[in-house]
């Protein structure tokens, strides 16, 4: 197994569900037949139709699943993509969208003649076709590129998100984050295509004083082409704050609103200084915080969150403290921490794990886990039921092993995609 992919499937299964006893869960491991891993799927049984294909688009059609993550690799004209996750492949899809949609403006003129020709030309070979089943099992992209800070921190910060003395100082580092939120992507993209394109796009519009909203309607006019948007649950108010604030501001932004709801220092800290997570994930995890105002245990989260040990991990966090706070809308919790990462706890006694995981088969792993979970959620005392809930879908073997142990299973929830 290669480097990466030997600890993405360790490393993931610890963030979202710790170590447990080597004996734990043997019995129900010889219960249950157990798949191995990485186990090959048929990306159309999981991916529907829309965004299987689309206009700047084509996810192949072999995924691979280390027994937590589902592994894609979505093909382009500027290269193929890997895209650890459901979720993680939407941004994927909508950052080829906005890549179209900037080669359309520098087509159209838009921005003069330096960047007429059109500024995203295909990358060959920008990230080589999977085809390994074992490497495959983790986000080739990993790592964030270097843009670096303000003009103040630029030299003295290690955060690899902050934006460049230089364009500080001349200002279209701004102008670059708002193309990348009017077209709906991450301004700090690990997608290097992407990221090279905005940079280049906001130097020229921030020089001719072109907005992200009127080069939209230049590149579109008189034109068939229109952008897809999918929602990756952007607020009105994020999308501003992101658009607005260079990371060193974001960074105080984020500490002043944890700090108000709470969440000590010691806690804050590590999370603001673990730069797996990129500025925009930052803030839709410190929003994710805040629409839980008042829930006992937030710092747990925080906690959690800071060990992050890598780029897809840190997803994973963020993801689950957006499912977390939809959750704490409806049904009132409080959290607390067990081996297994944030446990939420309702009023009338249920314990409940929310996890933002795409398709779960019964591995002699989660055999392992399901035992200390269980553990765990009892020893909180007066428990009356014991829930899952599950982004994406479960394996009928895996539905039986987890309701063994008492359980009881939602699976294809949606909530990071606004369902139930």
């Amino acid at each position: 197994m290669g480097s990466k992919s030997g600890q993405f499937g360790p490393l993931m299964a610890g963030a979202i569900l710790a170590s447990t006893p080597w004996w734990a869960g043997a019995a129900w491991a010889q219960d249950i037949p157990v798949v191995a891993t990485p186990l090959q799927l048929e990306t159309a049984q999981f991916v529907s139709g829309e965004l299987m294909s689309g206009p700047n688009h084509q996810v192949e059609p072999i995924a691979f699943s280390d027994g937590f993550v589902t592994s894609y690799t979505l093909s382009t004209e500027w290269g193929d993509v890997p895209a650890a996750g459901n979720y993680r492949l939407r941004m994927r899809i909508q950052e080829a969208n906005a890549l179209k949609a900037l080669d359309e403006m520098s087509r159209a003129g838009v921005f003069g003649e330096s960047l007429l020709e059109g500024a995203m030309a295909p990358v060959d070979g920008a990230v080589a076709l999977i085809t390994d089943p074992v490497n495959t099992v983790s986000d080739a992209a990993e790592g964030v590129g270097t843009w670096f800070g303000n003009i103040a921190n630029s030299i003295t910060s290690d955060d690899p998100n902050q934006e460049g003395a230089l364009s500080a100082a001349v200002g279209w580092a701004a102008t670059k984050r708002s193309f990348a939120v009017e077209m709906g992507v991450d301004p700090y993209t690990d997608w290097e295509p992407l990221q090279e394109a905005l940079s280049s796009v906001g130097q020229a519009a921030f020089a001719g004083g072109i907005s992200a909203k009127v080069a939209m309607g230049a590149a579109t006019r008189d034109t068939d082409f229109a952008m897809p948007v999918l929602a990756l649950s952007l607020t009105d108010s994020m999308k501003s704050k992101l658009a607005d604030n260079p990371p060193e501001r974001l960074a105080e932004l984020n500490r002043a609103e944890m700090a108000e709801l709470g969440i000590s220092d010691a806690a804050i800290t590590p999370f603001l200084d673990n730069h797996n997570y990129s500025p925009q994930e930052k803030v839709q995890f410190v929003d994710a915080l805040n629409r839980m105002s008042g829930v006992e245990g937030l710092e747990v989260l925080v906690i959690n969150a800071a060990r992050a040990p890598d780029r897809v991990v840190a997803r994973y966090m963020q993801q689950q403290s957006q499912m977390i706070a939809t959750f704490a809308e409806q049904t009132p919790v409080s959290v607390f921490s067990s081996r297994q990462g944030p446990l939420l706890k309702t009023g009338d006694g249920r314990v409940v794990g929310v996890f933002p995981l795409d398709y779960i088969p019964w591995t002699d792993r989660l055999a392992t886990i399901m035992p200390a979970l269980t553990a765990d959620a009892d020893a909180a005392g007066g428990v009356t039921a014991k829930e899952l809930w599950f982004e994406g879908s479960v394996s009928p073997d895996a539905r039986q092993g987890m309701e063994s142990h008492g359980w009881t299973v939602n699976e294809d929830v949606q909530i990071l995609l606004g369902g139930a």
